[in-house]
C-alpha cells in the first residue's frame, strides 16, 4: 500500500443509517456480505502478503505446548535461516509472515470464537522468546499485532470484533499500534478533540515509532483528550479498504488525512518498516472508540507489566548462546566452550527467577525486584551478544555475520518499552551498583 494514505472516501454513500435492532441486523449483514465479497475477489484466505492461505491455517492446537512446538518449527525452518536476509531487507520479510500466518500463529491473542488460538500469558511469553531467538526483527514486528487484537476484543465493540478479528487471527490482515508516545513528558504529540455532536473525534498530531506500516494497514491510536485523559481508537490507513467496518456510520464529507513518513533509518530493526504517522483533522467515528484511560492507570499497568518485556531479550541471549556453541564446535577454543556454557546457565537461572516473580505481582516488593530483573535481562542480552562478537573475531564486523546483528538487537532491547524506572535500574547495573546485581 502507499505510504501516503488519504482517508477521504465515499464509504458513507454506500450505506444508510438504521436504528435499534434493524440497524444492528444491517451492520452484521453488511459486514458479512462485504467480507465474503472481498474473499471471493481476492481469493479466500489471502494472507497479509497477498498469498493464498490454506483452509486449515486457523486450525486449533490442542494445547499451549503444541503452539510452542509450531513456533519452534517455524523458527528453525524459516525465520532462523532467513534471519540475516530479513535483517538487511528494506521491510518485513513476507516469507516469514507467510509462514506465521500459515501456522495460525498471528491469531495467538484472539479468542477461539473469532478463529484465534487464545493462548495463555505463559505461552505468549515463551512464544516471544522462541521467535526472538531466531529473528529479532520478525519477532518485533509481529508483536505489534497482538496488543491491538486484545484491545479490539476487550472493547465491547461487537461490530469491530466481527469485522476485524477473524482476518486478524488468520493473518489476512495485521494491525499496528501507536500509544507509547503517551508516556512521554511534555505536550501531547497526538490530540483527540471530541466533536460537539458526539459523533466521534478529530485527531491531530504526529505519532513516532509506528512499526510494520505497509504490512499493516490499520492502527490503534492512543491520543490525549482535552481533559488530559487518554482515548484509544481504531483507524484504517484507508477507509475505502474497510467498507464493512463503516457500515451504518454516517461519515462527514471532509474526513481528514492520515499520512505516513518514509520508513525511519534505524541501526537495529531497520527492516521493521517503522514510520511516523501524521493525523490532520482525521475523523474517527465514535463507533471506532475502543476505550479510555488516564496516566495513573498507564503507570500502574507499566509497573505491573515490567517483566513482560523480558521475553525477547532472553530470546536474543538464547541466540547468542547458540552462536557461541556453534563457534566452539568449529574453533575448538576452550574459552568459547566455557562462554557458551556460562551464558546458557546464567540464562536458565535468570529465566526461572523472572517466571517466579511473574506470579508474585501482588507482593509489596514486586516492583523493586521486577525492575531489577528487567535490567539484569537487558544486561545479559548485551553481554552474551558481546561474547558472541568476541568469539567470532574479525568476522563479526561483517554485516553478513549474525554476531553483529545480535549485538544490535541487544542494544534495541535496552531501550524498548523503556520507562524512567527501567532506565535507572539499567544505568545502576552498568555502574556496578551491588543492589542491582
Amino acid at each position: 500500500m502507499s505510504n501516503k494514505a488519504d482517508i477521504n472516501s465515499s464509504v458513507n454513500s454506500e450505506f444508510c443509517m438504521g436504528s435499534g435492532i434493524h440497524e444492528e441486523h444491517e451492520q452484521i449483514t453488511a459486514c458479512e456480505h462485504t467480507i465474503k465479497e472481498r474473499q471471493e475477489r481476492e481469493g479466500y484466505g489471502s494472507d497479509v502478503v497477498g498469498l493464498p492461505l490454506p483452509a486449515d491455517s486457523g486450525s486449533r492446537y490442542p494445547n499451549d505446548a503444541a503452539i510452542l512446538a509450531a513456533a519452534q518449527r517455524v523458527g528453525e525452518t524459516i525465520l532462523g535461516p532467513n534471519a540475516q536476509i530479513s535483517d538487511r531487507a528494506s521491510g518485513p520479510n513476507p516469507v516469514n509472515f507467510r509462514a506465521l500466518a500459515k501456522a495460525g500463529l498471528l491469531g495467538l491473542t484472539v479468542p477461539a470464537e473469532y478463529g484465534g488460538l487464545d493462548a495463555s500469558g505463559a505461552a505468549m511469553r515463551d512464544y516471544s522468546e522462541i521467535l526472538a531467538s531466531y529473528c529479532g526483527v520478525t519477532a518485533f514486528v509481529q508483536a505489534q499485532h497482538f496488543g491491538p487484537c486484545r484491545m479490539i476484543f476487550k472493547s465491547g465493540n461487537d461490530q469491530l470484533k466481527r469485522c476485524l478479528l477473524p482476518d486478524l487471527a488468520a493473518g489476512r490482515r495485521m494491525c499496528a499500534v501507536s500509544f507509547a508516545h503517551l508516556r512521554r513528558p511534555g505536550p501531547p504529540v497526538l490530540r483527540a478533540e471530541p466533536l460537539a455532536d458526539g459523533s466521534g473525534y478529530l485527531l491531530n498530531g504526529t505519532t513516532p515509532w509506528v512499526t510494520g506500516w505497509g504490512l499493516m494497514d490499520q492502527v490503534v491510536f492512543g491520543a490525549t483528550l482535552p481533559d488530559e485523559r487518554f482515548v484509544y481508537v481504531w483507524a484504517p490507513g484507508s477507509a475505502a479498504d474497510y467498507p464493512e467496518v463503516f457500515a451504518g456510520i454516517r461519515m462527514p464529507e471532509d474526513q481528514g488525512r492520515l499520512t505516513a513518513s518514509k520508513p525511519l533509518a534505524l541501526c537495529a530493526m531497520n527492516a521493521s518498516a517503522t514510520v511516523e504517522l501524521t493525523c490532520e483533522n482525521l475523523f474517527v467515528p465514535i463507533e471506532h472508540k475502543l476505550s479510555e484511560s488516564d496516566r495513573p492507570t498507564m503507570q500502574r499497568n507499566d509497573r505491573g507489566g515490567v517483566l513482560g518485556a523480558t521475553a525477547m531479550p532472553m530470546g536474543c541471549t538464547l541466540a547468542s548462546v547458540r552462536l557461541l556453541a556453534e563457534t566452539a564446535e568449529r574453533r575448538s577454543i576452550s574459552a568459547v566452550h566455557h562462554a557458551a556454557d556460562h551464558f546458557a546457565g546464567e540464562l536458565n537461572t535468570l529465566r526461572q527467577t523472572v517466571l517466579e516473580w511473574q506470579t508474585r505481582t501482588a507482593e509489596p516488593e514486586f516492583f523493586v525486584n521486577a525492575v531489577r530483573l528487567r535490567a539484569q535481562v537487558i544486561g545479559l542480552a548485551v553481554r552474551a551478544a558481546h561474547a558472541a562478537v568476541t568469539a567470532s573475531s574479525g568476522g563479526a564486523n561483517s554485516l553478513d555475520h549474525p554476531a553483529q546483528r545480535l549485538y544490535r538487537e541487544a542494544m534495541f532491547y535496552t531501550i524498548q518499552a523503556q520507562t524512567h524506572d527501567v532506565m535507572d535500574a539499567t544505568l545502576s547495573l552498568l555502574e556496578g551498583d551491588p543492589l542491582s546485581q
